[in-house]
């Protein structure tokens, strides 16, 4: 399996990725930078600091210089790359995949996720052809970072009420941020907050599964939300004052109808759920659909100047902020809506639920063959190609693509009427035909 996915490198650490191959992405990272200054930083995974230093001798190694910070969650470094007005980052983690993956992560000097297939990076690295030189890396402090982040969102919310938010950390990077909410208004009350690699808390991904016990804790303490974390903390999963996990389009919604104006585009993942048009554009925004992927939803906002980006797996964009994926400044953001006195449960009842699932296939054939299949079957429904294969009727929605990161195809059904449960069993029997064929 090729550790280099759409938009990252990524695989299990010591087989997949090895300390050798971080070092040659080092090399061709370095090559690219041609002399400019980059920042360096990673989540807590156990192997973070052998590949980073593996990273950082390839880097160092063309001449290239770094300012180091650690563990320091991913908007945070993203935000100091940008402000500083250096070339780029690069980030060691998998994200939310488990303990034993680890990966590089890359991000432009403006800080928003870097689509590295179509950058120099690809080139040097299939060349072999590194730059030399001695480098240079100076440490910086991840503490400092954060305070400068925290001085920088807090003058950009106003709270009209003290409030107090469960900060589920899971043992990643986010661990450090507390004061960060403290500083905007908000009475942090934080759960999982060690720093801990195996992420012995509740798991790395937030769902609302993990985050069940976060959940009952924003009863429990009376919080008027929380929010989940994963280990580089680029996702937000939020729970509403009644302990109920949100999915990301009703925050959007919200905070689409509260903070922004009608004309204002807004930027969804292209498997996030119909009721974005439904509700936003009679109010007269425009929302436009993109393929499944951060990045590619990061650069889309940016480019075309969106108020607001979302994915389904909870990566929010606010580009008042900054263009990275921030579930800090979301939540902030959030809590300023709150704190004008409507309480997150009563926002959230406003908007439709519809049923969604989304389920996973282990692929047992080459995926363009499978997808080729499958668009052979689904002809006569005229599914939408823009991210994989999209059926849309007056009753449900289907969604049928390959995943970015790992070797699945996933089936993502919702429904305003019907069975979803059956839905979705029609579109799984047409994928397992398709790779039977």
């Amino acid at each position: 399996m090729t550790i280099f996915k759409a938009y990252d490198v990524r695989g299990v650490y010591g087989t997949e990725l090895t300390d050798a191959e971080a070092t040659t992405i080092g090399r061709a990272y370095g090559t690219a930078l041609d002399g400019r200054t980059a920042t360096v930083g990673r989540d807590t995974r156990v192997s973070g600091p052998a590949v980073e230093a593996a990273f950082l001798e390839g880097v160092l190694s063309t001449g290239g210089r770094v300012e180091e910070y650690g563990v320091l969650p991913i908007a945070v470094i993203s935000f100091v790359t940008w402000q500083d007005g250096l070339a780029g980052s690069a980030y060691i983690s998998a994200s939310h995949n488990p303990a034993e993956y680890n990966g590089i992560r890359f991000r432009t000097g403006d800080g928003y996720g870097l689509l590295y297939s179509e950058s120099p990076i690809m080139d040097h690295y299939r060349s072999g052809q590194f730059a030399s030189g001695n480098g240079e890396v100076a440490t910086r402090r991840a503490d400092e970072a954060i305070a400068r982040y925290g001085a920088f969102v807090a003058g950009r919310v106003s709270l009209d009420r003290p409030l107090r938010a469960v900060l589920d950390m899971g043992n990643g990077s986010a661990g450090a941020m507390g004061p960060v909410f403290r500083g905007a208004g908000c009475e942090p009350i934080v759960r999982f907050g060690e720093m801990d690699g195996t992420f012995p808390g509740r798991g790395p991904r937030p769902t609302e599964a993990s985050l069940a016990s976060s959940a009952r804790a924003v009863v429990d303490e009376r919080a008027d939300f929380g929010v989940g974390f994963d280990p580089d903390a680029d996702r937000g999963i939020v729970i509403d004052d009644r302990g109920r996990v949100l999915p990301p389009e009703k925050v959007a919604i919200i905070l689409a109808e509260r903070r922004y104006r009608p004309g204002d585009l807004v930027i969804p993942g292209f498997d996030c759920s119909m009721v974005l048009e439904e509700r936003l554009k009679p109010l007269g925004f425009r929302v436009e659909r993109e393929r499944v992927g951060d990045v590619f939803i990061a650069n889309r906002v940016k480019n075309e100047g969106a108020v607001l980006g979302v994915e389904r797996s909870g990566h929010f964009f606010l580009p008042e902020f900054q263009y990275s994926d921030d579930p800090f400044a979301m939540a902030l953001a959030l809590a300023e809506v709150i704190a004008g006195g409507e309480r997150l449960s009563e926002l959230a009842d406003e908007i439709p639920d519809y049923p969604y699932i989304e389920h996973s296939i282990p692929l047992t054939a080459p995926t363009a063959d499978v997808m080729a299949r499958l668009g052979e079957r689904l002809a006569r429904l005229e599914p939408d190609t823009t991210d994989g294969l999209k059926v849309t009727t007056d009753d449900y929605a289907v969604l049928v693509r390959p995943s970015n990161t790992e070797p699945l195809i996933r089936v993502y059904a919702e429904a305003r009427h019907g069975d979803i449960g059956e839905i979705l069993k029609e579109y799984e029997a047409y994928v397992l035909a398709a790779m039977r064929d």
